[in-house]
């Protein structure tokens, strides 16, 4: 609905207004799906079916998705915590919960709203583990890590959760896109020796979950840890 909000007001008679519609939107792949569909909308809820198929000859070629391997260095992380620190309230508990759990945006969100009726359990090193077992589609996330004092501000904030798109786009005005907190968080868990499997296991990727019982995972995850929350602290710590 981002992309398609880019086109009110344009009127769309033919397959030549294809081509004016991605002028406006863009020409990426996200945004042609998005026109797709809408096509497909039209062809199936509405009596435009007609007009549905002319617009459908005009698409462009798909875009291809290219690897993003752009990972943050420590410093455009700091700035960005910084400058989310600086918005304060949810702002700041969405962008300190990224950087410690390396969870999506729609599981740091689920934290956020629901903290209050979550399981925790504080480790003894100053961390705590948050039983969220959350399933969407094909992502899993079964549990979080953060430090206690992140938890407990969390659990204290009496604020209005804005919409996720607009703490995705504050985020991004404050120089990071939520996805690049989340490589970032991957690499650093690697370079601190922490083995690929553990780290899907960290981040919900179903294929490792799927081998074996999310349970088995908590006292290796609860021992690695550790390191990553140090690790973390020092570089970034609270802001």
């Amino acid at each position: 609905m981002r992309y398609l909000s880019r086109l009110q007001g344009l009127g769309l008679c033919g397959k030549p207004d294809a081509g004016k519609a991605f002028q406006l939107m863009g020409l990426n792949k996200t945004s042609y799906e998005a026109f797709s569909r809408f096509l497909t909308y039209l062809e199936r809820k509405t009596p435009h079916e007609d007009l549905a198929l002319s617009l459908r000859k005009g698409l462009p070629r798909k875009p291809r998705s290219r690897e993003d391997t752009y990972v943050p260095p420590d410093q455009a992380v700091a700035r960005a915590l910084e400058c989310a620190s600086s918005l304060g309230g949810a702002y700041r508990l969405y962008a300190f919960t990224l950087v410690y759990t390396g969870l999506r945006g729609s599981e740091v969100r689920r934290i956020l709203e629901a903290a209050p009726v979550l399981r925790a359990v504080e480790l003894p090193y100053g961390a705590v583990r948050v039983h969220l077992d959350m399933v969407r589609g094909s992502k899993r996330a079964y549990v979080a890590y953060m430090p206690v004092w992140l938890w407990r501000e969390i659990l204290s904030w009496q604020g209005r959760l804005p919409h996720q798109d607009t703490l995705e786009d504050k985020l991004r005005e404050c120089g990071l896109a939520t996805k690049y907190l989340r490589k970032w968080w991957r690499q650093k868990a690697k370079e601190l020796g922490v083995d690929s499997e553990t780290i899907e296991a960290f981040q919900g990727r179903p294929k490792t979950i799927g081998g074996r019982h999310y349970t088995d995972w908590i006292p290796i995850l609860d021992k690695e840890y550790r390191h990553i929350m140090q690790y973390i602290t020092e570089k970034l710590g609270p802001t």
